[in-house]
């Protein structure tokens, strides 16, 4: 591979890995506790959808929203605040809106439901259909991460 495809994997990696390692734990954590409590594949797939978004966006959120208050720090504090969690949820909305919409209203649920029964094996099904779910996730969130990057890059943050 060449060396520019290599940087755009290591920037990948970088952005969403810390994310997709607390969003797995969420994830895992949700729906063992549901499906323990409540002996439904349905609830416990649901459970870990929710549970793994919860993790996932939520160190997204952090993490983005880091960047948009060095890049405001020379705001006053109030206006500081409403423009880091306003470029914050816009960024998030276009990098995550549309491949969040097709993972969690269908793809994700789906896999996390039906691969535990295949498999067999409850842990194991979570973990291939959250995988298989992130293949499709991925491939729309890196698309427009990308089309982000190239059409609405963040300024450069402004000095004093």
């Amino acid at each position: 591979m060449s060396e520019g495809v290599w940087r755009k994997l290591r920037e990948w990696v970088g952005r969403y890995l810390p994310a997709e390692v607390l969003g797995t734990v969420t994830a895992l954590a949700a729906a063992l506790t549901v499906h323990a409590a409540s002996g439904s594949l349905i609830s416990a797939a649901v459970a870990g959808t929710v549970g793994e978004s919860l993790g996932y966006y939520g160190c997204m959120a952090v993490r983005d929203a880091l960047v948009h208050d060095a890049r405001h720090r020379h705001h006053g504090r109030m206006k500081r605040l409403w423009l880091t969690g306003a470029s914050t949820v816009r960024g998030m909305l276009i990098e995550f809106g549309p491949a969040e919409l097709v993972d969690s209203a269908l793809v994700r649920p789906l896999f996390m439901y039906l691969l535990p029964g295949l498999l067999g094996n409850f842990t194991a099904g979570i973990l291939l259909g959250k995988l298989a779910a992130d293949v499709i996730f991925y491939s729309l969130a890196i698309g427009a991460y990308e089309l982000k990057q190239q059409y609405l890059p963040l300024p450069r943050p402004e000095r004093r």
